[in-house]
């Protein structure tokens, strides 16, 4: 069997993963989810049977802030991070013969976790796109709720913001950065960051 023929085999004999995970949001809320572990349970047997081996080749960080939230006891920062991973599934028996995969995956965390949490989100997400696995669930059978959205505020935006409070000159504060039109929201980001740090 090629690769793909035992990436099918598997699709075939895989059945649905049901969500198992009870996920807190805090303030009596919460959501179910797929555990990583469930996934692997369904994977690793079938995956040994036909003989495919998969593993994560590639990671690359495209994104990542510290976002910070006011509470009645002060502010907390938590640690935002998004990964891309390419996760690779070798036919054991021909190991020249792979196919990769992207997958996503964020990350929130108060403490060190952000990372790990973003890993293993893409990396559980990966085997499900890849195998098409099933969990009992439609994500677009219910429309999502269009309140409590915040419009996200670009870099630019917010630089634009910080020199009107500051009353600083945005003309002499972009040609000071080399900020233009062409600029990305990178470099918006850079200035504003140095600015803050300068006060």
């Amino acid at each position: 069997m090629n690769i793909y023929e035992k990436l099918s085999a598997i699709t075939n004999e895989l059945k649905t993963v049901a969500k198992n995970l009870n996920v807190d949001m805090g303030k009596g809320k919460s959501y179910k989810a797929v555990q990583e572990k469930d996934v692997l349970d369904a994977v690793k047997p079938l995956e040994e049977k036909y003989k495919v081996y998969s593993y994560p080749v590639d990671s690359a960080i495209i994104d990542r802030d510290i976002l910070v939230k006011e509470n009645d006891y002060g502010k907390s920062n938590t640690l935002f991070m998004r990964l891309e991973r390419t996760y690779r599934f070798v036919n054991m028996e021909k190991p020249e013969e792979y196919v990769d995969i992207k997958s996503y995956g964020d990350g929130l965390d108060t403490g060190d976790k952000a990372p790990g949490k973003a890993m293993t989100y893409a990396d559980k997400y990966a085997l499900m796109k890849a195998y098409k696995i099933t969990t009992g669930e439609d994500p677009d059978a219910e429309g999502s709720p269009e309140k409590g959205y915040a419009k996200q505020i670009t870099y630019r935006e917010q630089l634009i913001a910080y020199c009107k409070d500051k009353k600083l000159d945005l003309k002499e504060i972009s040609e000071s950065y080399g900020l233009s039109k062409d600029s990305t929201e990178e470099d918006y980001k850079k200035a504003l960051t140095n600015l803050k740090v300068g006060e």
